[in-house]
């Protein structure tokens, strides 16, 4: 079954490449929309296998979700597929984030184990939109990371210097206020059927291998919510106790 890209971002190439050394026939120029141009914007980026779609541009679980019902409407699954599209992936592979009902994986199945260094070894988070949230919460979780080397590198041949940590310490209070916020509108959007209470339960859950989670993004979005919301609430009252009284 052949593979159609639809879109023009120059990462569809890589992606091209990929399918086509794993033995997918492709068109040999990409469409800059669905073939249904007139029932989808010119700004979608997917592949098309099938009845399912495959969204391959960054949204967040709203528009996935509008996206899914659009897909919905002309009788095709939703699979949104996160990754860091670059160039190694044609030959190592793309790890994935994936999000989509149990129908729609089933029919993507082939090309997201094309896509992934190795049948299978792709991440299923969930129903539509959750791959987006996660591969986001994984970036976000990688560039504090960063900011931590940063914080304490010196390039060489330049004098030592300290670390400029108030500096530091503000950039992850505003990464952390910016993952919390991204975490309650996910589970705004997918409200748990029973409130979380005991967080020991929680990271049992979400210790078990992915394959055995029904919904890995919304156990990531507890946590996330149970671990910055409670420490972000304290800090707001620690600044104003520390403030210089009239």
């Amino acid at each position: 079954m052949q593979i159609i890209t639809l879109g023009n971002e120059p990462y569809l190439e890589w992606i091209r490449r990929r399918l086509t050394a794993q033995g997918f026939g492709l068109p040999a120029e990409p469409f800059p929309s669905p073939p249904a141009s007139e029932a989808f914007s010119a700004d979608w980026q997917a592949l098309q296998y099938g009845g399912v779609l495959l969204d391959l541009k960054r949204a967040t679980p709203d528009s996935c979700a509008a996206r899914e019902r659009h897909c919905r409407e002309f009788g095709l699954g939703y699979v949104d597929v996160a990754a860091n599209w670059q160039a190694p992936g044609v030959q190592q592979g793309f790890a994935l984030f994936v999000g989509g009902s149990d129908r729609a994986l089933d029919g993507a199945r082939p090309v997201l184990d094309a896509l992934a260094p190795l049948p299978g070894a792709w991440l299923h988070c969930g129903p539509a939109g959750s791959g987006h949230f996660v591969a986001t919460v994984f970036e976000a979780l990688s560039y504090a990371f960063g900011l931590l080397l940063q914080a304490g590198w010196t390039a060489p041949g330049e004098t030592p210097r300290p670390p400029d940590w108030n500096h530091f310490f503000s950039q992850q209070k505003e990464l952390a206020a910016n993952l919390l916020q991204l975490s309650r509108l996910y589970l705004a959007q997918h409200p748990p059927q029973q409130e979380a209470h005991d967080p020991w339960q929680l990271l049992a859950h979400f210790a078990l291998p992915a394959y055995q989670q029904s919904h890995y993004a919304l156990i990531l979005a507890q946590l996330i919510e149970l671990a910055l919301g409670q420490g972000l609430a304290l800090q707001a009252i620690f600044d104003s106790l520390s403030q210089p009284r009239p």
